[in-house]
């Protein structure tokens, strides 16, 4: 904090006055800049393709090195700090989570990928690209989240090799 408040010509009792530890300054400053698209699936109306689109924009950020520092951050601050971790939960992870839930109940409602848990789906995808940035530091790519995406819709095609009912034909 006080390299911040020293870059920012501020005294630290200044910082701590709007942010309680250096976590929620690191959240605030993510959100702010770059806000939620990155955690947001879209709607085009094609459920795969907004749900690629969706892991392409977060492969993005882990990509970029400013960014994924920060997101690391903040996600490793938040195991330390009940506060960073209320606020990561209840503002970010449960807006977000639940717009991305609704998203592909929608599509379900449209006929695409009948019979997926929505939260085990976000789940499924989001989680080996959190576990390469934040565990392994294995290389992250759209090609790997093409696989990821490719993996988990695939698990639940039938071994007869016909089209899964799930999927939109």
């Amino acid at each position: 904090m006080e390299a911040i408040a020293s870059r920012a010509h501020v005294g630290k009792p200044t910082l701590y006055r709007w942010w309680s530890s250096k976590g929620t300054l690191f959240l605030d400053a993510l959100t702010e800049r770059f806000g939620e698209p990155y955690f947001q699936v879209g709607d085009t109306g094609d459920l795969i393709a907004d749900l690629r689109n969706w892991l392409y924009g977060i492969t993005e950020l882990f990509l970029d090195p400013v960014l994924s520092d920060l997101v690391a951050g903040v996600a490793g601050a938040a195991q330390h700090d009940p506060e960073l971790a209320a606020i990561l939960h209840q503002q970010l992870h449960l807006a977000l989570s639940g717009r991305n839930q609704e998203r592909i109940r929608a599509g379900q409602r449209d006929g695409q990928l009948i019979g997926f848990d929505p939260l085990l789906l976000e789940d499924l995808l989001v989680a080996p690209l959190w576990y390469r940035l934040l565990i392994t530091a294995r290389p992250i790519s759209r090609a790997y989240a093409d696989t990821i995406l490719n993996t988990v819709l695939s698990a639940a095609a039938p071994s007869s090799g016909q089209q899964h009912p799930c999927w939109r034909s």
